[in-house]
């Protein structure tokens, strides 16, 4: 890759702009009932009587139900490839939402939602990654800047679609019959989509520095590394790095995503009106969209470990901020901007210290477990910050997000951002 090329200004290439713009579809879907339960779930209620608390833990065992789905699609996804797994999760989400369009009944929707998550991380965890790392080797941050942009469009979409759907002739089951169409487009999609870029008639990063046939040469040569590598599921799982990413980043993504699940009744605690906080929560999109292109570029400037320690520490200010002046609308204001920031750059994070520290060739072994352990803490976030304010009160939670920070400090300062694994000179 060019030295001179400019970090500001992506260049992923024809070809590697249709698997981003693909992946960012993916990421539409990555925290869809997350995005989606501040009006979904009033407008449910009110057609037909299911309780917002049922609903939720429906969502809950969903997301913890999708942690078999990593495994599952993890070993198949190593058998058949990105594209192929991808398409499977699309098909299967599909069905799921036909199943959610029908659901008129609370047993019918809790079926829906929990095969929704198992299946969607076949695409939006497993697939994207390993799309990721193979497409955008080096450029994988300014890739996953890209690619989670879809998570913040979503954010802001979702609410508006919802409540005109639930307005429309159809009904709400609109929303699921379009969220069907959509994955239905983006499998079609994917059967053009190669694994790799030399499969494509493309490069790596896009780096036309190497010729054809060099490029032919080393794709051969990783190729039959992959067949035998020494990097073994065991091996991976016997790694200190392994598990200091998984924890690490994960005790980041904990701190992220309590939060914010719990932003409203914390902010509401410091003196704010409802209504203040849910109009900074809709209007302060931007920021986090913001985020996503800007840790991306920061990532390939200083490494990936160094902005995550930015993005851990930006979690941290944008807490303390509100615990020690959190009575000012103006210091919400800001606070509730650089959390975005800071959430959706730590959504870029993962997957490319991921690839840093095993490289190429052996990220999809790596990739499963690490995302296991990862989500256990992502999904156990709402839980914990509930429990800390049940007992401590609401304020707490600005208090526990920075002790979770601190704990991911001392877990990634520790993790190498060495190369350790895909060695395929040395095989």
């Amino acid at each position: 890759m060019s030295l001179k090329e400019s970090s500001w200004v992506p260049n992923l290439g024809v070809k590697g702009w249709g698997v981003t713009a693909c992946c960012i579809g993916f990421y539409i879907f990555y925290n869809f009932f997350n995005n989606a339960s501040n009006t979904l779930f009033g407008v449910l209620t009110e057609m037909y009587g299911w309780q917002t608390t049922d609903m939720s833990f429906a969502v809950t065992a969903g997301g913890w139900a999708s942690l078999l789905g990593i495994v599952a699609f993890g070993a198949l996804g190593r058998k058949i490839g990105a594209r192929n797994v991808s398409i499977v999760g699309l098909l299967l989400n599909v069905v799921a939402f036909i199943i959610l369009a029908f659901a008129t009944t609370f047993p019918m929707f809790a079926f829906g939602v929990i095969l929704f998550f198992v299946t969607m991380v076949a695409y939006a965890v497993i697939g994207l990654g390993m799309l990721g790392s193979s497409w955008f080797p080096h450029k994988k941050g300014i890739f996953m800047g890209m690619a989670t942009m879809g998570m913040t469009i979503c954010g802001a979409a979702i609410n508006p679609i919802i409540l005109a759907c639930a307005g429309s002739p159809i009904g709400i089951s609109a929303l699921f019959w379009g969220c069907a169409a959509l994955c239905a487009i983006l499998a079609v999609c994917m059967l053009f989509v190669k694994n790799n870029p030399e499969e494509a008639g493309a490069y790596p990063d896009n780096d036309r520095s190497v010729s054809r046939e060099q490029l032919d040469a080393e794709f051969a040569a990783a190729q039959e590394y992959k067949k035998n590598s020494p990097w073994t599921l065991a091996k991976v799982l016997r790694t200190p790095q392994t598990w200091l990413i998984g924890f690490g980043w994960g005790f980041a993504m904990m701190a992220a995503s309590g939060t914010m699940a719990l932003l409203v009744p914390s902010l509401m605690s410091f003196g704010h009106d409802q209504l203040f906080v849910v109009g900074l929560l809709a209007s302060m999109w931007p920021a986090g969209l913001l985020g996503h292109y800007l840790i991306g570029v920061i990532d390939q400037k200083i490494g990936t470990k160094k902005t995550t320690i930015v993005v851990i520490l930006l979690q941290m200010l944008a807490s303390l901020l509100v615990l020690f002046a959190g009575a000012s609308p103006v210091v919400c204001a800001a606070s509730v901007a650089l959390l975005m920031f800071a959430i959706s750059g730590n959504a870029n994070v993962c997957m490319s210290m991921t690839t840093t520290v095993f490289g190429r060739q052996d990220f999809e072994t790596a990739w499963s477990p690490i995302q296991v352990v990862y989500n256990v803490l992502n999904f156990a976030g709402v839980s914990v910050m509930a429990v800390v304010m049940a007992n401590f009160g609401p304020q707490s939670i600005m208090v526990a997000g920075p002790v979770l920070c601190v704990l991911a400090l001392i877990l990634v300062f520790a993790c190498s951002d060495k190369q350790i694994a895909s060695k395929v000179a040395e095989a």
